[in-house]
């Protein structure tokens, strides 16, 4: 029985890259089918792996037929591009039949064989769908399409801060405060719901085409009793703040502004504040200090060190408290450096002249 559709060398890489298969086991099967052919047979690649029992008939199909997990197959929806990819799952941007358009995070086949696995990608993608603000972005459903687990999202066109940082270097300060501020928004909420997000970072925060600013991944997140007990090492070791580097059990949303901190460190200077493996990083969030040279040498404004500084203490009770506070003083720092620029028009209330503030704030950021 011939494994439809045909497995080709180009796929069988991909499987040794993902670690699906093992290079030694690929290389044996090619020189016994370059042997077949030469004696004038009709070599089956898919059919040799089958049955030296070095992948399952149903997976190999299975990759084939999704180039290697590469184009998912979904009853009802048509692939459209790969938005990206990870360690446990893809994202995709489909179309369904009524021409609606989303983001699907699809588990990779491998580790949705791990119930505990399923249930925290499961677990995410609700959470996910009862949040609902507009620096967040917006899940709808997850569950099983076919034979794969999924979480279907709102499609979001841009790109990651991460993917701009690596194109074009450090951000200038307005743009990099204005990130920051949109992401503290989305943290305050979070804690408002009870929520941590244990993985704030360049990764996981997305600039729109529109210049909007969405956190784009809660995977590590927690909610309610769970955001203060257990399952603390969660997170990027860059990141990690100095209670959660610890293993800490009470961690709250000043481990989050930490990882802002971090994230702003790294806008604005286009480092990470600290270098090394990860048990290096881990080291050094605990015990050392940020850069002098870098925070103080001139290659960044006094305010900028200010917020940095503030938002990485070590001593969390020496952070920033709530995003609340961060945003309070990111705006009278916007405020104050725009009322030098351009006064308001006479007769605008409040509302208005805070609108007009933000507006202008918005076009001179634009990203890179």
């Amino acid at each position: 029985m011939t494994v439809e559709p045909p497995v080709h060398a180009r796929l069988l890489g991909r499987l040794v890259l993902k670690g699906i298969l093992r290079r030694e086991d690929v290389e044996r099967v090619f020189l016994d089918a370059r042997a077949e052919a030469e004696g004038g047979g009709s070599p089956d690649l898919g059919e040799m792996l089958v049955a030296r029992r070095l992948i399952d008939r149903d997976r190999l199909v299975l990759l084939a037929h999704t180039d290697g997990d590469d184009v998912p197959d979904l009853p009802g929806h048509e692939y459209v591009r790969k938005l990206g990819e990870g360690g446990t799952a893809n994202v995709f941007e489909v179309r369904r039949k009524d021409g609606a358009v989303f983001a699907v995070k699809i588990l990779h086949d491998e580790i949705a064989k791990d119930p505990a696995q399923v249930q925290a990608f499961l677990a995410e993608a609700k959470l996910l769908a009862r949040l609902e603000h507009p620096n967040i972005v917006k899940g709808h459903k997850a569950g099983r399409i076919g034979t794969r687990w999924v979480s279907i999202m709102e499609l979001v066109s841009g790109r990651t801060l991460q993917e701009a940082i690596a194109e074009g270097g450090a951000f200038d300060e307005d743009g990099a405060l204005y990130v920051v501020l949109q992401v503290a928004r989305a943290l305050e909420y979070l804690r408002a719901q009870g929520v941590v997000h244990r993985d704030i970072k360049p990764g996981n925060i997305l600039v729109t085409d529109e210049n909007e600013v969405k956190v784009i991944d809660l995977g590590f997140a927690v909610s309610g009793e769970a955001a203060g007990s257990g399952g603390t090492t969660a997170g990027t070791a860059a990141y990690l703040s100095p209670e959660q580097a610890r293993g800490q059990s009470d961690l709250d949303v000043r481990s989050d502004i930490y990882a802002l901190g971090a994230t702003l460190y790294q806008l604005v200077l286009g480092e990470l504040p600290f270098s090394g493996d990860d048990a290096e990083l881990v080291q050094k969030a605990v015990l050392e200090g940020l850069s002098a040279q870098a925070t103080k040498g001139g290659r960044i404004s006094a305010p900028m060190h200010y917020f940095i500084e503030k938002m990485m203490a070590k001593d969390r009770d020496i952070r920033y408290q709530s995003p609340q506070e961060l945003i309070r003083d990111i705006e009278q720092k916007i405020e104050g450096a725009r009322s030098l620029e351009l006064p308001e028009a006479d007769g605008d209330d409040e509302a208005e002249a805070r609108r007009r503030r933000l507006a202008r704030m918005k076009r001179k950021r634009r990203l890179r």
